[in-house]
Protein backbone atom coordinates (compact mmCIF):
# COMPACT_ATOMS: atom_id res chain seq x y z
CA UNK A 1 0.00 0.00 0.00
CA UNK A 2 1.11 3.48 -0.53
CA UNK A 3 2.26 5.59 2.10
CA UNK A 4 -0.25 8.26 2.44
CA UNK A 5 0.48 11.95 3.50
CA UNK A 6 -2.51 13.56 5.57
CA UNK A 7 -3.43 16.63 6.34
CA UNK A 8 -5.20 17.07 9.70
CA UNK A 9 -8.42 17.12 8.16
CA UNK A 10 -7.48 14.22 6.34
CA UNK A 11 -6.38 12.15 8.96
CA UNK A 12 -9.37 13.18 11.42
CA UNK A 13 -11.74 11.74 8.31
CA UNK A 14 -9.49 8.88 8.24
CA UNK A 15 -9.42 8.36 11.97
CA UNK A 16 -13.22 8.77 12.37
CA UNK A 17 -14.38 6.79 9.70
CA UNK A 18 -12.09 4.02 10.66
CA UNK A 19 -13.67 3.97 14.50
CA UNK A 20 -17.06 4.84 13.25
CA UNK A 21 -17.55 3.28 10.13
CA UNK A 22 -14.91 0.65 10.27
CA UNK A 23 -15.57 -0.47 13.82
CA UNK A 24 -12.01 -0.51 14.73
CA UNK A 25 -11.60 0.74 18.56
CA UNK A 26 -9.92 4.11 19.02
CA UNK A 27 -8.79 2.15 22.19
CA UNK A 28 -7.31 -0.34 19.99
CA UNK A 29 -5.27 1.96 17.81
CA UNK A 30 -3.94 3.67 20.73
CA UNK A 31 -2.77 0.81 22.61
CA UNK A 32 -0.69 -0.09 18.96
CA UNK A 33 0.45 3.24 18.73
CA UNK A 34 1.74 3.59 22.46
CA UNK A 35 3.22 0.26 22.33
CA UNK A 36 5.00 1.44 19.20
CA UNK A 37 6.28 4.30 21.35
CA UNK A 38 7.48 2.50 23.84
CA UNK A 39 9.07 -0.26 21.42
CA UNK A 40 11.20 2.63 19.80
CA UNK A 41 12.47 4.18 23.30
CA UNK A 42 13.60 0.26 24.29
CA UNK A 43 15.16 0.63 20.75
CA UNK A 44 16.96 3.79 21.32
CA UNK A 45 18.02 3.08 25.43
CA UNK A 46 19.36 -0.63 24.83
CA UNK A 47 18.10 -1.12 28.60
CA UNK A 48 15.19 -0.01 29.76
CA UNK A 49 14.76 -1.71 33.46
CA UNK A 50 16.35 1.36 35.82
CA UNK A 51 16.04 3.73 33.43
CA UNK A 52 14.57 7.48 34.05
CA UNK A 53 12.45 7.99 31.50
CA UNK A 54 10.02 11.15 31.95
CA UNK A 55 7.00 11.84 29.46
CA UNK A 56 5.10 15.20 28.73
CA UNK A 57 1.57 14.27 28.21
CA UNK A 58 -1.24 16.59 27.29
CA UNK A 59 -5.25 15.72 28.12
CA UNK A 60 -6.08 14.52 24.38
CA UNK A 61 -5.58 11.58 22.14
CA UNK A 62 -1.56 12.26 21.80
CA UNK A 63 -1.29 12.37 25.79
CA UNK A 64 -3.34 9.50 25.84
CA UNK A 65 -0.42 7.61 23.45
CA UNK A 66 1.65 8.59 26.17
CA UNK A 67 0.12 7.07 29.05
CA UNK A 68 0.33 3.84 26.81
CA UNK A 69 3.72 4.06 26.24
CA UNK A 70 4.19 4.84 30.21
CA UNK A 71 2.09 1.29 30.84
CA UNK A 72 4.40 -0.43 28.74
CA UNK A 73 7.80 1.40 29.95
CA UNK A 74 6.62 0.90 33.63
CA UNK A 75 6.25 -2.85 33.35
CA UNK A 76 9.56 -3.28 31.59
CA UNK A 77 10.75 -1.95 35.14
CA UNK A 78 11.84 1.72 34.12
CA UNK A 79 11.68 4.48 35.97
CA UNK A 80 8.36 6.29 34.38
CA UNK A 81 7.78 9.57 35.46
CA UNK A 82 4.49 11.52 33.47
CA UNK A 83 4.32 15.47 33.99
CA UNK A 84 0.39 15.80 32.83
CA UNK A 85 -0.32 19.62 30.99
CA UNK A 86 -4.09 20.14 31.94
CA UNK A 87 -6.55 19.10 34.80
CA UNK A 88 -7.19 15.42 35.40
CA UNK A 89 -11.21 15.90 34.88
CA UNK A 90 -9.91 17.01 30.88
CA UNK A 91 -8.80 13.46 30.02
CA UNK A 92 -11.85 11.61 28.38
CA UNK A 93 -12.22 8.82 26.60
CA UNK A 94 -9.69 6.12 25.55
CA UNK A 95 -7.07 8.69 26.68
CA UNK A 96 -9.26 8.34 30.09
CA UNK A 97 -8.58 4.31 30.10
CA UNK A 98 -5.33 4.32 29.34
CA UNK A 99 -4.39 6.99 32.21
CA UNK A 100 -6.68 4.69 34.51
CA UNK A 101 -4.02 2.27 33.56
CA UNK A 102 -1.28 4.57 34.94
CA UNK A 103 -3.10 4.64 37.93
CA UNK A 104 -3.20 1.14 38.45
CA UNK A 105 0.14 0.01 38.15
CA UNK A 106 1.45 3.57 40.61
CA UNK A 107 3.21 5.08 37.83
CA UNK A 108 4.31 8.59 39.44
CA UNK A 109 1.89 11.23 37.99
CA UNK A 110 2.10 14.92 38.50
CA UNK A 111 -0.46 17.52 36.82
CA UNK A 112 0.86 20.95 35.63
CA UNK A 113 -2.19 23.36 36.34
CA UNK A 114 -0.15 26.37 35.55
CA UNK A 115 3.25 27.71 34.48
CA UNK A 116 4.68 28.21 37.92
CA UNK A 117 4.27 24.36 38.41
CA UNK A 118 7.25 23.75 35.88
CA UNK A 119 9.37 25.03 38.86
CA UNK A 120 8.56 21.89 40.11
CA UNK A 121 10.48 20.08 37.87
CA UNK A 122 14.53 20.37 39.03
CA UNK A 123 17.02 22.63 37.27
CA UNK A 124 19.21 19.67 36.93
CA UNK A 125 16.60 17.50 35.14
CA UNK A 126 18.17 15.04 33.04
CA UNK A 127 16.54 11.88 32.69
CA UNK A 128 17.63 8.89 30.06
CA UNK A 129 15.16 10.03 27.66
CA UNK A 130 12.21 11.93 27.71
CA UNK A 131 9.51 11.20 25.31
CA UNK A 132 6.54 14.40 24.43
CA UNK A 133 2.89 13.66 24.21
CA UNK A 134 2.13 17.44 24.76
CA UNK A 135 0.53 18.05 21.15
CA UNK A 136 -0.75 16.31 18.65
CA UNK A 137 -1.39 16.96 15.05
CA UNK A 138 -4.06 19.10 15.01
CA UNK A 139 -2.41 21.94 16.87
CA UNK A 140 -2.49 25.11 15.12
CA UNK A 141 -1.74 29.09 15.76
CA UNK A 142 0.69 29.76 18.86
CA UNK A 143 1.80 27.33 21.71
CA UNK A 144 1.09 29.70 24.96
CA UNK A 145 1.11 29.02 28.81
CA UNK A 146 1.65 26.06 30.12
CA UNK A 147 2.83 24.11 27.36
CA UNK A 148 4.95 26.40 25.98
CA UNK A 149 6.73 26.64 29.32
CA UNK A 150 6.94 22.60 29.24
CA UNK A 151 8.10 22.69 25.54
CA UNK A 152 10.88 25.49 27.07
CA UNK A 153 11.84 22.99 29.63
CA UNK A 154 12.12 19.52 27.38
CA UNK A 155 14.78 21.59 25.22
CA UNK A 156 16.62 23.20 28.07
CA UNK A 157 17.93 19.31 28.03
CA UNK A 158 20.05 17.77 26.63
CA UNK A 159 18.29 14.50 26.77
CA UNK A 160 17.19 12.42 23.85
CA UNK A 161 13.53 13.03 22.69
CA UNK A 162 10.91 11.08 21.34
CA UNK A 163 7.71 12.92 19.88
CA UNK A 164 4.41 11.36 19.41
CA UNK A 165 3.04 11.37 16.17
CA UNK A 166 4.58 15.17 15.43
CA UNK A 167 6.54 17.63 17.82
CA UNK A 168 4.51 19.42 20.07
CA UNK A 169 4.48 23.33 18.48
CA UNK A 170 4.51 21.96 15.09
CA UNK A 171 1.65 22.83 12.63
CA UNK A 172 0.63 19.23 11.25
CA UNK A 173 -0.11 20.82 7.93
CA UNK A 174 2.25 23.18 6.96
CA UNK A 175 5.54 22.32 9.43
CA UNK A 176 5.55 25.63 10.98
CA UNK A 177 6.71 26.46 14.16
CA UNK A 178 3.62 27.57 16.39
CA UNK A 179 6.17 30.32 18.30
CA UNK A 180 7.99 27.27 20.12
CA UNK A 181 8.09 23.30 19.53
CA UNK A 182 9.84 20.62 21.12
CA UNK A 183 13.21 19.89 19.38
CA UNK A 184 13.20 15.47 18.89
CA UNK A 185 15.64 13.08 18.12
CA UNK A 186 13.01 10.78 16.68
CA UNK A 187 9.37 11.10 15.62
CA UNK A 188 7.68 8.38 16.13
CA UNK A 189 4.34 9.12 13.77
CA UNK A 190 1.25 6.43 13.31
CA UNK A 191 -0.42 4.97 10.31
CA UNK A 192 0.35 7.63 7.73
CA UNK A 193 2.66 10.66 7.42
CA UNK A 194 1.70 13.75 8.10
CA UNK A 195 2.62 17.21 6.01
CA UNK A 196 3.84 19.09 8.52
CA UNK A 197 6.76 16.41 9.28
CA UNK A 198 8.25 16.54 5.37
CA UNK A 199 8.55 20.18 5.20
CA UNK A 200 10.93 22.92 7.06
CA UNK A 201 11.00 23.41 9.80
CA UNK A 202 9.25 20.78 10.94
CA UNK A 203 11.27 17.99 9.02
CA UNK A 204 14.46 19.20 11.29
CA UNK A 205 12.42 19.86 14.43
CA UNK A 206 11.12 15.69 13.93
CA UNK A 207 14.40 14.27 14.09
CA UNK A 208 14.49 10.71 12.59
CA UNK A 209 11.51 9.62 11.45
CA UNK A 210 9.20 6.66 12.37
CA UNK A 211 6.74 5.66 10.48
CA UNK A 212 4.39 2.84 12.09
CA UNK A 213 1.77 0.51 10.75
CA UNK A 214 -1.56 -0.17 12.88
CA UNK A 215 -3.01 -1.81 10.34
CA UNK A 216 -5.37 1.15 9.24
CA UNK A 217 -7.60 -1.03 6.25
CA UNK A 218 -7.18 0.14 2.97
CA UNK A 219 -11.01 0.98 3.09
CA UNK A 220 -9.36 3.92 5.44
CA UNK A 221 -7.88 5.74 3.07
CA UNK A 222 -10.66 4.94 0.20
CA UNK A 223 -13.11 8.09 1.97
CA UNK A 224 -10.24 10.57 0.84
CA UNK A 225 -11.30 13.06 -1.98
CA UNK A 226 -7.91 12.80 -3.13
CA UNK A 227 -4.35 10.62 -2.75
CA UNK A 228 -0.91 12.45 -1.29
CA UNK A 229 1.73 10.03 -1.15
CA UNK A 230 5.30 9.55 -0.57
CA UNK A 231 7.03 8.72 -3.33
CA UNK A 232 8.86 5.03 -3.02
CA UNK A 233 11.76 4.13 -5.13
CA UNK A 234 9.85 0.58 -5.26
CA UNK A 235 6.83 2.70 -7.09
CA UNK A 236 9.11 4.81 -9.80
CA UNK A 237 11.24 1.03 -10.80
CA UNK A 238 7.31 -0.04 -11.51
CA UNK A 239 7.05 2.60 -14.30
CA UNK A 240 9.78 1.39 -16.87
CA UNK A 241 9.02 -1.44 -19.44
CA UNK A 242 11.63 -3.90 -20.94
CA UNK A 243 14.00 -2.39 -23.36
CA UNK A 244 13.59 -5.29 -26.09
CA UNK A 245 16.17 -6.80 -28.17
CA UNK A 246 15.57 -5.58 -31.54
CA UNK A 247 14.27 -1.49 -30.29
CA UNK A 248 16.41 0.69 -32.73
CA UNK A 249 16.49 4.39 -31.96
CA UNK A 250 13.16 6.02 -32.95
CA UNK A 251 11.43 3.62 -30.56
CA UNK A 252 13.15 5.33 -27.75
CA UNK A 253 11.83 8.89 -28.55
CA UNK A 254 12.31 11.26 -30.42
CA UNK A 255 12.82 14.86 -28.79
CA UNK A 256 12.45 18.61 -29.88
CA UNK A 257 14.10 21.00 -27.81
CA UNK A 258 13.50 24.57 -28.02
CA UNK A 259 15.95 26.41 -25.80
CA UNK A 260 18.89 29.14 -25.42
CA UNK A 261 19.82 32.68 -26.21
CA UNK A 262 22.69 34.89 -25.76
CA UNK A 263 24.45 33.55 -22.94
CA UNK A 264 22.55 30.75 -22.00
CA UNK A 265 23.60 27.87 -24.22
CA UNK A 266 24.21 25.89 -21.44
CA UNK A 267 20.92 25.06 -20.73
CA UNK A 268 19.71 24.17 -24.33
CA UNK A 269 23.04 21.83 -23.61
CA UNK A 270 22.38 20.37 -20.06
CA UNK A 271 18.03 19.94 -21.34
CA UNK A 272 19.30 17.70 -24.47
CA UNK A 273 22.15 15.50 -22.32
CA UNK A 274 19.43 15.22 -20.03
CA UNK A 275 17.24 13.25 -22.63
CA UNK A 276 19.92 11.64 -24.05
CA UNK A 277 21.41 10.38 -20.36
CA UNK A 278 17.80 9.42 -19.76
CA UNK A 279 17.28 6.94 -22.89
CA UNK A 280 16.15 9.39 -25.46
CA UNK A 281 16.50 7.92 -28.97
CA UNK A 282 17.17 11.10 -30.80
CA UNK A 283 17.20 14.51 -29.62
CA UNK A 284 17.21 17.64 -31.92
CA UNK A 285 18.13 21.46 -29.40
CA UNK A 286 16.46 23.94 -31.65
CA UNK A 287 18.74 27.27 -31.37
CA UNK A 288 18.61 30.82 -32.68
CA UNK A 289 20.94 30.42 -35.81
CA UNK A 290 23.52 32.72 -34.62
CA UNK A 291 24.22 30.67 -31.74
CA UNK A 292 24.47 27.39 -33.63
CA UNK A 293 28.15 27.29 -34.12
CA UNK A 294 28.65 27.11 -30.34
CA UNK A 295 26.08 24.26 -29.77
CA UNK A 296 27.49 22.15 -32.59
CA UNK A 297 30.85 22.44 -30.51
CA UNK A 298 29.02 21.62 -26.81
CA UNK A 299 27.00 18.80 -28.40
CA UNK A 300 27.91 15.84 -30.05
CA UNK A 301 24.97 13.51 -29.48
CA UNK A 302 22.40 15.55 -30.41
CA UNK A 303 21.31 17.44 -33.22
CA UNK A 304 20.95 20.70 -33.59
CA UNK A 305 18.53 22.91 -35.40
CA UNK A 306 18.87 26.42 -36.52
CA UNK A 307 16.42 28.97 -36.66
CA UNK A 308 15.59 32.59 -38.00
CA UNK A 309 16.26 34.94 -35.11
CA UNK A 310 14.94 38.07 -33.65
CA UNK A 311 16.91 41.23 -34.00
CA UNK A 312 18.08 39.90 -30.15
CA UNK A 313 18.92 36.76 -30.88
CA UNK A 314 15.74 34.74 -29.86
CA UNK A 315 13.31 33.18 -30.97
CA UNK A 316 10.94 34.43 -32.86
CA UNK A 317 7.09 33.84 -35.20
CA UNK A 318 9.73 33.22 -38.09
CA UNK A 319 11.29 30.22 -36.21
CA UNK A 320 8.18 28.59 -36.22
CA UNK A 321 7.61 28.80 -39.37
CA UNK A 322 11.28 26.99 -39.95
CA UNK A 323 10.46 24.26 -37.25
CA UNK A 324 7.10 22.71 -38.81
CA UNK A 325 9.12 19.15 -40.25
CA UNK A 326 10.45 18.65 -36.90
CA UNK A 327 7.32 19.34 -34.87
CA UNK A 328 6.15 17.04 -37.19
CA UNK A 329 9.13 14.59 -36.88
CA UNK A 330 8.94 14.90 -33.02
CA UNK A 331 7.15 12.67 -30.40
CA UNK A 332 7.44 15.05 -27.51
CA UNK A 333 8.27 19.12 -27.58
CA UNK A 334 10.22 21.17 -24.99
CA UNK A 335 9.70 24.77 -24.65
CA UNK A 336 11.80 27.29 -22.28
CA UNK A 337 14.95 26.38 -20.92
CA UNK A 338 17.48 29.91 -21.25
CA UNK A 339 14.89 31.32 -24.31
CA UNK A 340 15.41 34.40 -22.42
CA UNK A 341 12.26 37.20 -21.84
CA UNK A 342 11.99 38.94 -25.08
CA UNK A 343 8.61 39.95 -25.94
CA UNK A 344 9.20 37.91 -29.44
CA UNK A 345 10.05 34.58 -27.30
CA UNK A 346 6.78 34.47 -25.98
CA UNK A 347 4.40 35.43 -28.99
CA UNK A 348 7.07 32.33 -30.48
CA UNK A 349 6.01 30.34 -27.33
CA UNK A 350 2.14 30.96 -27.62
CA UNK A 351 2.09 30.00 -31.39
CA UNK A 352 4.00 26.76 -30.61
CA UNK A 353 1.82 25.85 -28.15
CA UNK A 354 -1.56 26.34 -30.22
CA UNK A 355 0.06 24.81 -33.20
CA UNK A 356 1.35 21.65 -32.07
CA UNK A 357 -0.43 18.48 -30.58
CA UNK A 358 2.25 16.72 -29.33
CA UNK A 359 3.13 16.17 -25.55
CA UNK A 360 5.12 19.47 -24.47
CA UNK A 361 6.94 20.34 -21.49
CA UNK A 362 7.20 24.02 -20.63
CA UNK A 363 10.12 25.05 -18.13
CA UNK A 364 12.40 28.03 -17.17
CA UNK A 365 11.87 31.70 -19.36
CA UNK A 366 8.99 29.37 -21.34
CA UNK A 367 6.47 29.45 -18.44
CA UNK A 368 6.44 33.51 -19.00
CA UNK A 369 3.85 32.79 -21.66
CA UNK A 370 1.29 32.16 -19.15
CA UNK A 371 1.71 35.06 -16.78
CA UNK A 372 -1.71 36.74 -16.98
CA UNK A 373 -2.81 33.93 -19.91
CA UNK A 374 -3.13 31.11 -17.78
CA UNK A 375 -6.60 30.13 -19.89
CA UNK A 376 -3.90 28.83 -22.84
CA UNK A 377 -3.43 26.02 -20.39
CA UNK A 378 -6.65 24.70 -21.13
CA UNK A 379 -6.29 24.45 -24.80
CA UNK A 380 -3.09 22.26 -24.69
CA UNK A 381 -4.10 18.20 -24.40
CA UNK A 382 -0.77 16.51 -23.15
CA UNK A 383 1.37 19.37 -21.36
CA UNK A 384 3.58 19.49 -18.38
CA UNK A 385 4.66 22.16 -16.39
CA UNK A 386 7.91 22.56 -14.35
CA UNK A 387 8.19 25.85 -11.95
CA UNK A 388 10.14 26.30 -9.17
CA UNK A 389 7.98 27.97 -6.35
CA UNK A 390 9.21 31.34 -7.08
CA UNK A 391 8.31 30.90 -11.24
CA UNK A 392 4.78 29.53 -10.27
CA UNK A 393 3.87 32.18 -7.71
CA UNK A 394 5.24 35.01 -10.20
CA UNK A 395 2.87 32.40 -13.09
CA UNK A 396 -0.30 32.61 -11.14
CA UNK A 397 0.09 36.19 -9.04
CA UNK A 398 0.69 34.62 -5.95
CA UNK A 399 2.61 35.35 -2.68
CA UNK A 400 5.61 32.72 -2.75
CA UNK A 401 5.76 32.34 0.77
CA UNK A 402 1.67 31.79 0.74
CA UNK A 403 2.59 29.18 -2.20
CA UNK A 404 5.77 27.69 0.13
CA UNK A 405 3.47 27.20 3.11
CA UNK A 406 0.83 25.62 1.42
CA UNK A 407 2.06 23.98 -1.52
CA UNK A 408 0.09 20.71 -2.11
CA UNK A 409 -3.17 22.46 -1.64
CA UNK A 410 -2.31 24.87 -3.83
CA UNK A 411 -0.79 23.48 -6.94
CA UNK A 412 -3.47 20.71 -6.40
CA UNK A 413 -5.92 23.58 -6.87
CA UNK A 414 -4.09 24.57 -9.91
CA UNK A 415 -4.51 21.44 -11.55
CA UNK A 416 -7.93 20.99 -10.81
CA UNK A 417 -8.68 24.61 -12.96
CA UNK A 418 -5.70 24.22 -15.38
CA UNK A 419 -5.36 20.82 -16.56
CA UNK A 420 -1.89 19.93 -16.91
CA UNK A 421 0.80 17.94 -15.47
CA UNK A 422 2.85 20.08 -12.49
CA UNK A 423 5.84 19.38 -11.64
CA UNK A 424 6.01 22.07 -8.30
CA UNK A 425 10.06 22.12 -7.41
CA UNK A 426 11.63 23.36 -3.86
CA UNK A 427 12.40 21.31 -1.25
CA UNK A 428 10.43 18.51 -1.35
CA UNK A 429 9.47 18.66 -4.72
CA UNK A 430 5.55 17.95 -5.60
CA UNK A 431 4.18 16.22 -8.64
CA UNK A 432 0.77 16.57 -9.44
CA UNK A 433 -1.70 14.95 -11.52
CA UNK A 434 -4.63 16.31 -13.47
CA UNK A 435 -6.73 14.49 -11.23
CA UNK A 436 -5.20 16.22 -7.75
CA UNK A 437 -3.35 13.19 -7.05
CA UNK A 438 -0.10 14.01 -5.21
CA UNK A 439 3.44 12.11 -5.31
CA UNK A 440 5.92 14.00 -2.78
CA UNK A 441 9.53 13.11 -3.63
CA UNK A 442 12.10 12.51 -0.99
CA UNK A 443 15.51 12.54 -3.12
CA UNK A 444 18.15 14.75 -3.62
CA UNK A 445 20.08 17.76 -1.93
CA UNK A 446 20.80 20.91 -1.09
CA UNK A 447 23.73 20.67 -3.59
CA UNK A 448 21.40 20.68 -6.42
CA UNK A 449 20.40 24.38 -5.82
CA UNK A 450 22.92 25.29 -8.56
CA UNK A 451 21.75 26.89 -12.08
CA UNK A 452 21.63 24.30 -15.02
CA UNK A 453 19.68 20.93 -12.65
CA UNK A 454 16.56 22.61 -13.97
CA UNK A 455 17.37 22.25 -16.96
CA UNK A 456 18.44 18.44 -17.16
CA UNK A 457 15.08 17.72 -15.21
CA UNK A 458 13.71 19.05 -18.19
CA UNK A 459 15.34 17.00 -20.33
CA UNK A 460 15.01 14.00 -18.36
CA UNK A 461 10.90 13.81 -18.62
CA UNK A 462 11.34 14.90 -21.90
CA UNK A 463 12.69 11.43 -22.39
CA UNK A 464 10.55 9.19 -20.68
CA UNK A 465 7.47 10.84 -22.17
CA UNK A 466 9.12 10.28 -25.76
CA UNK A 467 9.84 6.73 -24.77
CA UNK A 468 5.92 6.13 -24.19
CA UNK A 469 5.09 6.56 -20.90
CA UNK A 470 2.26 9.24 -19.34
CA UNK A 471 2.95 12.14 -18.71
CA UNK A 472 2.51 12.09 -14.71
CA UNK A 473 4.44 9.07 -14.47
CA UNK A 474 7.03 10.49 -16.76
CA UNK A 475 7.49 13.44 -14.07
CA UNK A 476 7.09 11.60 -11.72
CA UNK A 477 10.30 9.23 -12.65
CA UNK A 478 12.09 12.63 -13.80
CA UNK A 479 11.73 13.95 -10.66
CA UNK A 480 13.09 10.70 -8.50
CA UNK A 481 15.88 9.88 -10.74
CA UNK A 482 17.27 13.25 -11.01
CA UNK A 483 17.42 13.39 -7.36
CA UNK A 484 18.75 10.20 -6.60
CA UNK A 485 21.46 11.20 -9.58
CA UNK A 486 22.03 14.35 -7.37
CA UNK A 487 22.50 12.04 -4.15
CA UNK A 488 24.88 10.05 -6.22
CA UNK A 489 26.90 13.06 -7.20
CA UNK A 490 27.36 14.78 -3.41
CA UNK A 491 28.72 11.20 -2.69
CA UNK A 492 31.17 11.92 -4.93
CA UNK A 493 31.81 15.30 -4.77
CA UNK A 494 30.05 16.66 -1.83
CA UNK A 495 27.25 19.27 -1.75
CA UNK A 496 29.27 22.55 -1.93
CA UNK A 497 30.94 22.40 -5.45
CA UNK A 498 28.09 20.19 -7.17
CA UNK A 499 27.14 21.05 -11.05
CA UNK A 500 24.38 20.55 -13.16
CA UNK A 501 27.06 18.64 -15.61
CA UNK A 502 27.81 16.48 -12.51
CA UNK A 503 24.39 14.35 -12.57
CA UNK A 504 24.68 13.67 -16.05
CA UNK A 505 26.95 10.51 -15.27
CA UNK A 506 24.76 9.16 -12.33
CA UNK A 507 21.31 9.70 -14.05
CA UNK A 508 22.90 6.74 -16.27
CA UNK A 509 23.87 5.08 -12.89
CA UNK A 510 20.49 5.11 -11.42
CA UNK A 511 18.81 3.91 -14.54
CA UNK A 512 21.03 1.19 -14.45
CA UNK A 513 19.80 0.05 -10.60
CA UNK A 514 16.79 0.55 -11.35
CA UNK A 515 16.78 -2.08 -14.55
CA UNK A 516 19.02 -4.60 -12.14
CA UNK A 517 16.06 -4.35 -9.80
CA UNK A 518 13.61 -5.02 -12.31
CA UNK A 519 15.48 -8.53 -13.45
Amino acid sequence: MKEFVLSNDEARQVDRYTIDELKISGQELMHKAGNYVALKAKLLLKHIPGSRIDIFCGTGNNGGDGFVAASFLYDWGANVFLWICGKEEKIKGDALYFYNRCMDLHVNIEFLEDEKMIDNIPENFCPDLIIDGLLGTGFKGVVKGIIAKAIKKINSTDCPVISIDIPSGIDGDTGMIGGVAVKAQKTVTMGFLKRGLLYHPGHQYAGNIALVDLDYPKESFEILDNETYWLRKDYVKNIFREIHEDTYKHQMGKILIFAGSVGMTGAATLSALGALRSGAGLVVAAIPESLNTIMEIKLTEAMTLPLPESKNRTFCLKSLEAAKERLEWSDVVVFGPGVSGDPEVKNFGIELLKNTSKPIIVDADGLKIFHNNLDLINNIDDLILTPHIGEFARMTNQNVSDCMNNKIDVAREFVKKYSCTLVLKSYRTIIVHKDGTIAINPTGNPGMATGGTGDVLTGMIAAFRAQGISSYHSAVAGVSIHGYAGDLSKQDRGMRGLIASDLLSNISLTLKKIEQSNK
